[in-house]
C-alpha cells in the first residue's frame, strides 16, 4: 500500500498537484469487502433512474420502474427516502444531479467508459446505460475490472479530494473540481468495500 500511495503521490505531482507524503495509506484488500460486478451494474442501473429526482422527474414515476425493474434492492436509504417525497429540497436535487458522476466512475469499473478526472462525465453516458428496459441481462453479463485497478482509483481519488478540498479551503486555484473528485471517490470507495452503506461512504481527507 505504501508503494501504491507513493506512486500516485508522484504522479500527482508531475501534473503539478503536489499532496503531502504524510497522507495516509487507504485500506488494504484484507480491510474491506469489494462489491462484485453485478452489485456494480445493478446499483448503475438504478442511478440512471435516482439521478431524475435531480432534473425534475417525479419520484413516484422513478419509484415505479425501480420497482417494475427489481432495482430497490440497488437504492439507498436516503435516495428511498426521497423517491417518496412529493417535492424535494433544492440541496438534494443538485445531491442528486452529481450522481452521474457517481455513475460515471461506477460504468469504469465494469468496462463501460473511461476515466478523465479533469472533464464531467461522457456525453454519452446515459446511452450505455439500461434505461426504461429489463436490465437483468446487462446486469448479469457485467464483469468487473482488477480489483487492483479499482483500488489504486481509491488511492487517487482520496489523494485528489484531498487537493481539491484543501485548495477550497485556502483559496488556492485549483484544476480540479471537487464535486468531480469527490463524487467518483464516493462510488470507486463504494465499489472497493470501504463502505458497505452508501450513504455511510467516508468523505473525510
Amino acid at each position: 500500500m505504501e508503494e501504491l500511495k507513493n506512486k500516485n503521490t508522484e504522479y500527482l505531482s508531475s501534473i503539478g498537484i503536489d499532496v503531502p507524503e504524510h497522507l495516509p495509506e487507504i485500506e488494504n484488500l484484507d480491510e474491506v469487502n469489494p462489491r462484485t460486478a453485478q452489485d456494480i451494474a445493478g446499483r448503475l442501473s438504478a442511478l440512471a433512474y435516482i439521478i431524475g429526482l435531480g432534473f425534475d422527474a417525479k419520484g413516484k414515476d422513478l419509484l415505479e420502474s425501480l420497482t417494475k425493474y427489481n432495482l430497490m434492492p440497488y437504492v439507498s436509504g436516503h435516495e428511498s427516502e426521497l423517491l417518496n417525497q412529493d417535492i424535494i429540497g433544492d440541496q438534494d436535487k443538485i445531491k442528486m444531479s452529481w450522481l452521474t458522476e457517481c455513475a460515471q466512475a461506477l460504468a469504469w469499473c465494469i468496462g463501460l467508459v473511461e476515466l478523465d478526472h479533469f472533464r464531467h462525465c461522457d456525453d454519452d453516458l446515459a446511452h450505455k446505460i439500461p434505461f426504461k428496459t429489463n436490465p437483468q441481462e446487462f446486469i448479469q453479463k457485467a464483469e468487473i475490472r482488477p480489483i487492483t485497478e479499482i483500488q489504486e482509483q481509491s488511492d487517487l481519488l482520496y489523494r485528489m479530494h484531498w487537493y481539491a478540498r484543501n485548495s477550497s479551503l485556502t483559496g488556492k486555484e485549483c484544476e480540479l473540481s471537487e464535486g468531480i473528485v469527490s463524487e467518483r471517490r464516493r462510488a470507486i470507495d463504494w465499489a472497493y468495500g470501504v463502505e458497505e452503506d452508501w450513504d455511510g461512504v467516508p468523505m473525510d481527507t
